[in-house]
C-alpha cells in the first residue's frame, strides 16, 4: 500500500469534531467511516475478558493499550487492497504513544483533535449551539456536560503535549472548528488522490 492509499485515524476528545471530519471524508467516496465507539462498546459487552471498555474520560488509557492491537489488524488486512476506498477510523480510545509505538505508518496516518485553548464556558456555549439529538451532550443536564468539558480540556492539553513529543499532528479546534475541519478534510482527500 502506498502513501496515497493510507487509512486514517481521526482521534481525540469527545465533541472535537471526529465524527464530523470522518463524515466529510466519507462524503468524498475515498474513505469509509468506521465508528470505533460502537466497536469498543460491542467488545466490552461481548468479550469483557478483553478488558476493553468504553469511556469518555481519563480511564481511556488502559483501553488504548488493549485496542491498539485490534486496530493494527484492521488496517493491515488485505481486504481493503482491492477496494477503491480506505478507512477513516473515528476513535477516542488511543494515545499518541500507542500509535507511535504500535501502528505501521505505511498503512495508516493519524490526526488528533482537541480544544486545549478554550474556557469551559466557551466550549459549553459552542456545544449547546451545535447539539443534535445524536450528541450525548443533548441528553445531559448542564452540570454534567460542564464537568466533562473540564476533563476534555485537560485531556486535550495532554494529547497536544504527547503529539509534540511523538511528532504527530494535533489539530487545535478550540476556535473556528467547522472551518478547520473542512480544510483538514480537503487536505486529507487531496493527499489520497
Amino acid at each position: 500500500m502506498n502513501n496515497a492509499q493510507k487509512h486514517v485515524i481521526i482521534a481525540g476528545v469527545p465533541r472535537a469534531g471526529k465524527t464530523t471530519l470522518c463524515s466529510l471524508l466519507s462524503d468524498s467516496s475515498r474513505y469509509q467511516h468506521l465508528t470505533m465507539d460502537a466497536i469498543v462498546m460491542a467488545l466490552e459487552s461481548a468479550f469483557p475478558e478483553t478488558k476493553i471498555k468504553y469511556t469518555d474520560c481519563w480511564d481511556f488509557l488502559p483501553t488504548s493499550k488493549q485496542l491498539i492491537k485490534f486496530i493494527q489488524e484492521i488496517i493491515t488486512t488485505d481486504n481493503y487492497a482491492k477496494l477503491p476506498y480506505r478507512l477513516a477510523l473515528d476513535l477516542y480510545h488511543i494515545t499518541p504513544q500507542e500509535y507511535a509505538e504500535n501502528i505501521n505508518k505505511e498503512y495508516c496516518s493519524i490526526y488528533f483533535l482537541g480544544y486545549p485553548d478554550i474556557s469551559v464556558q466557551e466550549k459549553f456555549k459552542q456545544i449547546r449551539i451545535h447539539d443534535t439529538i445524536y450528541d450525548w451532550t443533548s441528553q445531559r443536564e448542564d452540570k454534567i456536560v460542564l464537568e466533562h468539558i473540564e476533563k476534555y480540556i485537560e485531556i486535550s492539553q495532554f494529547l497536544e503535549e504527547e503529539c509534540r513529543k511523538y511528532q504527530l499532528p494535533f489539530i487545535n479546534v478550540s476556535n473556528n472548528r467547522e472551518e478547520i475541519l473542512k480544510k483538514l478534510a480537503n487536505e486529507i482527500i487531496q493527499d489520497n488522490c
